[in-house]
């Protein structure tokens, strides 16, 4: 994988993080993540925002992000939600390989019924 894509993978992964984990954060760390990560300021334009420092904005959103990773593996809800979209994926995947071999083409009432037999 190139240095972007582990760049972009790791903002997304903790940008997935703030979303099951902001409301544990501060109102200033949210803010200030919010303004530098969805607002796309720069720190200096987040620190004028605030009325803080670069450094105390850089500080907060640090402290955000660690904040952040330790909650994910204290809790590990992130990790469950993978696995279980993970296991979605499968189920679907064997379902269509089901109706693959049976030569049906289910309507999607039958999905319904099969979601609430599983």
């Amino acid at each position: 994988m190139a240095k972007e894509e582990l760049i972009l993978s790791r903002r997304l992964f903790v940008n997935q993080l703030y979303d099951l984990y902001c409301p544990l954060l501060t109102e200033k760390q949210r803010e200030a993540w919010e303004l530098h990560e969805f607002s796309d300021l720069s720190l200096s334009e987040t620190a004028e925002k605030l009325g803080a420092s670069r450094q105390a904005v850089h500080d907060l959103i640090s402290r955000s992000r660690e904040k952040l990773e330790e909650l994910e593996t204290l809790l590990g809800f992130h990790r469950r939600e993978e696995g279980l979209e993970e296991e979605i994926r499968s189920l679907r995947a064997a379902l269509e390989e089901r109706r693959g071999r049976t030569g049906t083409n289910s309507r999607p009432e039958e999905d319904r019924d099969v979601r609430r037999t599983s």
